[in-house]
């Protein structure tokens, strides 16, 4: 005997039936392909707008066209001479302004934001409040902890004069 499979006398094996690709069925193969791919495209489309709305700042084209008048600012604020010190100590951010010649600023109106590195709605407003020795403290939540922060205060006196920084900063658990 032997061992070879034998095939029907029309040569056609039964094991796999003729299958015949027509035109509807490439034509049922092309919709489903390309509605997999538009179906994949507007998932990562929605997510990604959803995640990240695309602008950080307000008006930030309106800032883009006075770009002049912020460059004006901080050359006034460069020849104010003022220096600023930020701690974190406990669960509080401290600031403390000093002038040119090293003498603590007072009077000042200070007002702060934590802004988180990708989600604006997680950003902080900080309200500071002036201490004995001059130093602009403003609490924070405990749940601010362990992450990078970047903290945006601004001082005003009160003929308007403005001192504003800006720092990456790590609040440690």
């Amino acid at each position: 005997m032997s061992s070879e499979a034998k095939t029907p006398k029309d040569g056609k094996d039964k094991q796999w039936p003729d299958k015949q690709w027509t035109g509807k069925t490439i034509w049922v193969a092309i919709i489903i392909f390309f509605g997999v791919i538009f179906a994949a495209n507007i998932a990562m489309v929605t997510l990604g707008v959803k995640s990240f709305p695309g602008e950080d700042t307000k008006q930030s084209y309106r800032q883009g066209l006075e770009y002049n008048k912020t460059i004006t600012a901080r050359n006034t604020q460069a020849a104010l001479g003022w220096s600023a010190d930020i701690t974190v100590q406990d669960l509080s951010i401290a600031l403390h302004l000093t002038d040119r010649s090293g003498l603590t600023i007072r009077g000042l109106r200070v007002t702060g934001v934590l802004k988180h590195a990708a989600e604006t709605d997680k950003d902080v407003t900080l309200k500071f409040a002036q201490a004995a020795n001059g130093t602009y403290m403003a609490p924070i939540n405990k749940a601010l902890l362990g992450k990078n922060w970047l903290l945006l205060t601004s001082a005003q006196q009160a003929d308007g004069t403005t001192f504003d920084t800006r720092n990456k900063i790590w609040l440690k658990q």
